[in-house]
């Protein structure tokens, strides 16, 4: 399964599951045009909307799922690759922190 993930960019195995609080207000900093300068206003409604509906009620999410949703995002050509990498890293600071 390794060969193929490296082909196939498992990403699944990248990011940890464990899960963080994650407020609206700081959701929406961190999405801030502000932070990723190539993000038009538009992208950043659907990344914080998708997020906001992956954390469901808890108010929790992992980086797992939150690379899981900027796939999405990705694939639908809703985000291009560098910002899905971009907020990735803002993310992984996040939580690190």
């Amino acid at each position: 399964m390794g060969i193929f993930s490296n082909f196939f960019g498992s990403s699944s195995s990248r990011y940890p599951t464990r899960e963080f609080p994650l407020p609206e207000v700081k959701l929406r900093q961190l999405v801030s045009g502000t932070l990723i300068g190539t993000l038009e206003s538009s992208e950043e409604k659907a990344v914080e909307e998708a997020i906001l509906a992956r954390r469901f009620g808890d108010g929790k999410i992992s980086l797992r799922q939150i690379d899981e949703v900027l796939r999405r995002l990705q694939d639908q050509n809703r985000i291009s690759p560098n910002d899905r990498r971009s907020l990735m890293r803002v993310f992984e600071k996040y939580c690190q922190a």
